[in-house]
């Protein structure tokens, strides 16, 4: 008994001191010497969930001095604990590093990988190495090689290590480092030295806290035979117990939000140099871009439809909506979006030919398409908001990843599109394409645009049902798209089989059986769709009563926010407007029972709102319900409030009325 005791208190204690662990211990920075407590752990404090951690993980960076000019080694070093059978995925790893075909001259090289496999068998600690034959390399683009591998020997409990070296020719880029991943981490350390010849600028942000220390150190380059010393700063950044930032279905870019360190070159000078001043303002950027032959040659390029467009007869429409329209639809059925986005443009020639090309590829030929008809046209470059956004602190050429066209309605007006648009119009852009920062590029008048309120989404239902003594709810509902709602409605058709998968789809989604159904212009280039269906839906009969919700098509049936408390922001898709007005007529013999009270919800900022309002007339129960989102972007201290909101908007949405029998 007392062997007993004393075995469940040890194994309480030991508990405890991993716990205290999750607090204070550092793991064995040195490679290949995994400690005991990271070989027998089985779960992580701070996230018993999590199905891996990074115990440990090492990023250096140094410059050196090769040949001719500077150079800079990245080292890496990363430990981690497998935890549950889902984790052993981080066995797979891959590693992309700059090795463009074009020039060889100037690239980076991957050394020194080894990794290792730490298991625990008969109480003693078990090491596999990887073999050189599991490691491939392979092409990713035109300008990124990558190397995979996936380490031997893995399962739960697994400890598994790597580590490696880049050596990179880019003396003037630091790459960005990022403290999280999306598993925790338990402990991370990025150290960078720079020598006193450059200049960068250093930026820390996101939403966990990051240990910093600055400091001086001495360093020495053999150049030409001679030594060289210098001063360097040494910069160290620690992050400690950090959560894992995950993919969010309401969160674009995770990554926006992760702690982390980019470092942008300010300038340099070489010995016996001048100082090089390389921070650019966006009007230099904009002239870069400019002079650049992929960008600034492909907006000089004739239209190579013009005897397309001359039958087109443009001179005899008036509304410049409906010449934009014609033009992007000849545009379209000459060359098709191959599901890419870029920011410079390929051969022309070459696109012709094969009849598909990125966005960025068609957008320059729309632009050269509509000139060619008199009409101002001008990119409009951006970051995505599924990619890490522009910096305000200063301008980033290397943020930019797309462009849209921004096209002159009036003098001082512009409307906007993109190649990519399939299902949307003027306008109506892929919400990914949404940004709330993109820069306009016009001759004298570039400016900051704001994408995300240039049009009005809404939808609009007028519903007409009756209810009969068995339950059989029947009706007609005609609904006015307009916007991201058309859409949306338009992507939905095009991603069924055909039309009568789309209305089983319907059919399916809520529960109804469509009796007829039209939409006109489901299949146009236009900015709206007008939708009619009859339907019938079987309700619920009981006894002598009856319970039928009387929103008949539900907003939404759940929230979905389900967590008690939120890390990272809530970003909304677009801004939009739910219109619905229902009546329904109750069958002969029966009273109300019970009918939903009336009330609106409405955040603090007054950003989101929503009615509902219900009144009964004799046997006509009359319905309307709205709601409003504005805003798109909550953070989160504001999240408790929006949990709240869409609870009693699911709980509204779910409410019942009953019928008696008299």
């Amino acid at each position: 008994m007392k062997n007993a005791v004393l075995f469940l208190s040890l194994l309480f204690y030991n508990c405890y001191l991993f716990a205290q662990a999750s607090e204070n211990l550092i793991p064995n920075p040195k490679f290949g010497k995994p400690t005991t407590e990271e070989l027998t752990m089985t779960s992580y404090v701070p996230d018993s969930s999590a199905v891996a951690v990074v115990l440990y993980k090492q990023t250096l960076v140094d410059y050196n001095w090769l040949s001719e000019n500077f150079s800079i080694t990245y080292s890496y070093k990363t430990r981690i604990k497998i935890l549950k059978d889902e984790g052993t995925s981080y066995a797979n790893v891959t590693i992309p590093f700059y090795e463009p075909k074009s020039n060889r001259t100037v690239k980076e090289t991957i050394s020194g990988l080894s990794a290792y496999a730490y298991n625990m068998e008969n109480g003693k600690m078990v090491r596999t190495k990887m073999k050189r034959e599991e490691v491939f390399e392979e092409r990713l683009n035109d300008s990124y090689q990558q190397i995979k591998f996936s380490i031997p020997q893995v399962k739960t409990g697994t400890v598994i290590e790597y580590e490696y070296k880049i050596l990179s020719d880019l003396y003037y880029h630091i790459r960005d480092w990022q403290a999280q991943d999306d598993i925790p981490v338990f402990y991370t350390v990025f150290e960078v030295t720079i020598p006193e010849y450059f200049k960068f600028n250093i930026d820390t942000h996101g939403m966990e806290h990051l240990e910093t220390k600055q400091g001086r150190v001495n360093q020495s380059f053999t150049i030409n035979a001679q030594l060289l010393q210098c001063n360097a700063s040494h910069s160290t950044f620690i992050g400690h117990q950090l959560p894992a930032i995950k993919d969010d279905a309401y969160v674009w870019c995770p990554e926006n939000y992760s702690a982390q360190v980019n470092l942008e070159l300010q300038g340099y000078a070489f010995p016996g140099m001048l100082y090089k001043n390389f921070t650019q303002t966006w009007e230099e950027i904009e002239q870069l871009l400019s002079d650049d032959q992929d960008f600034g040659g492909r907006l000089k390029m004739s239209n190579p439809f013009k005897e397309e467009m001359a039958a087109l007869h443009l001179e005899q429409i008036d509304n410049i909506a409906e010449k934009i329209s014609a033009i992007y639809t000849l545009l379209k059925s000459k060359v098709i979006w191959n599901e890419k986005y870029a920011l410079y443009g390929q051969s022309t020639r070459q696109i012709l030919k094969d009849g598909t090309g990125s966005n960025a590829d068609i957008n320059f030929l729309f632009i050269s398409m509509l000139k060619d008809a008199g009409i101002d046209a001008y990119p409009i470059v951006m970051s995505r908001r599924d990619q890490p956004m522009i910096p305000y602190s200063h301008p980033s050429l290397q943020k930019l990843s797309t462009f849209i066209v921004g096209i002159a309605d009036t003098d001082s007006t512009l409307v906007y599109l993109d190649a990519s648009v399939r299902d949307g119009y003027i306008n109506v852009l892929p919400p990914l394409l949404m940004t709330n920062r993109a820069r306009l590029l016009k001759p004298q008048q570039s400016q900051w645009i704001n994408l995300q309120n240039i049009y009005k989404n809404f939808t609009r239902s007028t519903i007409q049902a009756t209810i009969s003594p068995d339950g059989k709810l029947t009706g007609k509902r005609m609904t006015s798209y307009s916007g991201q709602s058309t859409a949306d409605l338009r992507k939905e058709f095009r991603m069924s089989k055909d039309s009568l998968d789309f209305i089983q789809k319907i059919c399916n989604r809520e529960n109804i059986e469509i009796k007829s159904y039209t939409a006109t212009k489901l299949h146009c280039f236009s900015p709206t769709i007008q939708e009619t269906m009859e339907f019938e839906k079987q309700v619920t009969v009981n006894d002598s009563y009856i319970y039928v919700n009387p929103l008949v098509f539900l907003h939404i049936s759940e929230s979905p926010f389900k967590q008690s408390e939120r890390r990272l922001p809530v970003e909304f898709a677009y801004p939009e407007l739910l219109n619905i007005g229902i009546n329904l007529t109750i069958p002969e013999g029966y009273v109300i029972d019970e009918l939903p009270e009336s009330n609106k919800i409405v955040t603090s900022d007054g950003k989101m709102s929503a009615l509902y309002y219900i009144v009964q007339k004799g046997r006509q129960v009359n319905i309307r319900y709205t709601f409003s989102l504005s805003q798109l972007l909550y953070t989160p201290d504001s999240y408790s409030e929006l949990k709240t909101f869409w609870e009693q908007l699911a709980k509204k949405n779910n409410a019942m009325m009953v019928l008696k029998k008299i």
